[in-house]
């Protein structure tokens, strides 16, 4: 069921503001609350909100997200706002619905259309286009887990079998977005990385060139496409280098760092597009507006040829519970152990599908460093996004559904005991067992 965005916008003459829509956070249908906190001003084009009874704070623009039933034009829109809105761009049309992104010139003008659309008969729904920002640090509980870390002895291609994958594939014909900070592909050991499409989505430029100090995306690519090999004369499982899990999957750059809804519909559109068999996304969504938890959830059942495109997300670093992307359960959402296969205080809920290994080595961008450490749930959906590349390289024929499934069920049960005295059970990844079960035949 599609959930509608019903929103009342009061007029602007008071000293907060208020629309409520909405989304579907929880079962049953939620309805939310926008509430301004301060007085939109003539011609402000972005201001603070928060999102009640979910105190979830969000900046909103002077854009509106439309999903509609069929094509629109501006003449479909109501009039007296010619001079406001500056553009109606479409973003994607799916399954018969149409995201449209409607831009204006001020969020006053903004708000007062908003509440004109609620009844027009060719829209399923819209919304404000809005940014989620993250809350502020609390203290989250702990497991009191005493974690073995060795980079030295821990081995990438024991853990994920590669000794008996790269027999039949190293990634060839998967395509692998990654949507994060960007990509340096002046790197030395991603010099040869198989580049397919690199765009940078919050300027709507080519190319995903990190900025001098955003590490993260060179680290998640450092874990899935590196060639020491080219560099160096190491032994292809040396420890003493960072490897690539999937060096012939092809590179699917998407540079985002500013997730408002319109920015994230974009990237994962461009992944479709550029038909990505999977993406990886290794950072966290506070909140998932309704167009985007609508069209991934298409994503991952019926694009592809329905086969589904793989999307796999970081879980919550901290023993806390998950929200946003990682709280969907249509998604692949990856937990992060020690090398010994222990919870690295790191999430676990029913929203959780696996644990996999964290603190991995990746590429170096230091001076006269060969490697470095990569930390957390960020480093363990990274993993997991290289070793699927090469599984989904190796049997193309297997839908989303069926992977997810085959994890879950190959996956190790391991019991964790809480201080509290309490306990739950977690599963970690077997690799070795998921590729005996595929190379069996």
């Amino acid at each position: 069921m599609i959930n509608k965005l019903c929103a009342v916008v009061w007029m602007f003459c008071s000293a907060t503001v208020s629309a409520g829509l909405s989304v579907p956070l929880a079962e049953p249908e939620q309805k939310l609350i926008l509430q301004f906190e301060q007085k939109i001003e003539t011609g402000q084009s972005e201001t603070l909100a928060l999102l009640l009874p979910i105190q979830q704070q969000v900046k909103v623009a002077s854009r509106l997200i439309l999903l509609t039933k069929r094509k629109l034009a501006l003449t479909d829109l109501p009039g007296g706002y010619k001079t406001a809105i500056t553009a109606l761009d479409l973003l994607h049309q799916y399954q018969g619905k149409f995201i449209y992104q409607l831009s204006l010139t001020n969020l006053a003008s903004t708000l007062q259309l908003y509440k004109e659309l609620q009844q027009h008969p060719a829209l399923f729904y819209l919304q404000p286009d809005l940014l989620p920002l993250r809350p502020q640090q609390t203290k989250p509980q702990s497991l009191h887990n005493t974690l073995y870390i060795n980079a030295d002895t821990f081995s990438v291609a024991d853990y994920l079998a590669l000794d008996k994958l790269w027999l039949h594939t190293k990634g060839g014909g998967t395509k692998v977005a990654v949507i994060d900070t960007g990509v340096s592909l002046n790197l030395p050991a991603l010099q040869q990385v198989k580049l397919k499409h690199s765009w940078d989505i919050d300027l709507n430029i080519p190319g995903a060139v990190p900025e001098p100090r955003q590490k993260h995306g060179n680290k998640v690519a450092g874990l899935i496409w590196p060639r020491p090999d080219l560099l160096h004369n190491v032994s292809k499982f040396s420890t003493g280098h960072a490897w690539g899990i999937a060096p012939d999957a092809e590179l699917i750059a998407l540079k985002l760092q500013r997730p408002w809804t319109s920015n994230l519909l974009k990237a994962l559109v461009t992944s479709e597009l550029q038909q990505a068999d999977l993406i990886n996304i290794s950072w966290l969504l506070p909140w998932v507006a309704t167009p985007v938890r609508d069209y991934l959830r298409y994503l991952v059942s019926a694009s592809n040829s329905g086969k589904g495109i793989m999307v796999v997300v970081a879980a919550d670093p901290q023993f806390r519970p998950n929200q946003g992307l990682a709280a969907m359960p249509e998604l692949l959402v990856v937990s992060a152990t020690d090398h010994r296969g222990t919870l690295a205080d790191s999430s676990w809920d029913a929203t959780v599908d696996i644990a996999a290994a964290s603190y991995m080595l990746t590429i170096s961008q230091l001076p006269g460093r060969k490697y470095e450490m990569f930390a957390k749930t960020s480093s363990s959906a990274a993993l997991v996004s290289g070793w699927l590349a090469l599984i989904r390289s190796l049997r193309p024929d297997l839908t989303v559904a069926e992977l997810q499934l085959l994890l879950a069920e190959t996956g190790t049960r391991v019991k964790q005991q809480l201080p509290q005295g309490q306990s739950f059970y977690y599963k970690v990844l077997n690799a070795p067992k998921v590729v005996s079960e595929l190379t069996k035949n």
